[in-house]
């Protein structure tokens, strides 16, 4: 089970620390839920056949076609601390972003007005769907250490595809944009 709190206002230090306010504020996944529309799924990765089934669900209701696998860590993720600067740029996506942890855990940070954050921790068996138009962000906890499987919509041209790690002049990508605009 994810576990949900807000964040100190200005933290200060290394962002992979928890950085709860004092006293804590936590919140439910059914309070994540209503305030963002965030979903939060707990599966039992030895459990193939109830894995299998909660992906086909949220997949489906994503309508989410293509995945990859992305692996974080500090002794094997070329350029480490840039990657993770990139990672925890603030992003509104036109996309939801579907995520399943594999292995270690991770934040996603989510933006509930201006500099205010609720912190999403995510660990080996959460799914997280982030709704397009949320303002999130992501580092990985103190271990340095997550292993995702992140699951997208179909490329089209009316996507954003750049979020995704896609180029625009990219085969298939020039390919639909032929279909799509053929005379």
């Amino acid at each position: 089970m994810v576990q949900i709190w807000q964040m100190e206002p200005d933290p200060c230090g290394d962002r992979r620390l928890p950085h709860h306010v004092f006293p804590p504020k936590t919140l439910s996944e059914e309070q994540l839920k209503q305030l963002f529309g965030i979903l939060c799924y707990k599966v039992d990765l030895d459990d193939t056949l109830a894995t299998k089934k909660r992906l086909f669900y949220v997949k489906q209701e994503r309508n989410c076609k293509r995945e990859d696998n992305l692996t974080i860590n500090e002794a094997q993720t070329p350029d480490f601390e840039a990657k993770m600067e990139e990672l925890y740029e603030p992003v509104c996506k036109k996309e939801d972003v579907v995520s399943m942890v594999t292995s270690g855990a991770a934040y996603y940070d989510i933006e509930r007005s201006e500099d205010e954050w609720i912190r999403v921790n995510v660990e080996k068996g959460d799914i997280i769907v982030i709704p397009a138009g949320v303002t999130h962000r992501f580092t990985t906890t103190p271990l340095n250490n997550v292993q995702m499987t992140r699951f997208f919509a179909p490329v089209t041209v009316e996507n954003d595809s750049k979020h995704y790690g896609v180029k625009d002049d990219t085969p298939e990508v020039l390919r639909l944009k032929k279909v799509l605009h053929a005379d």
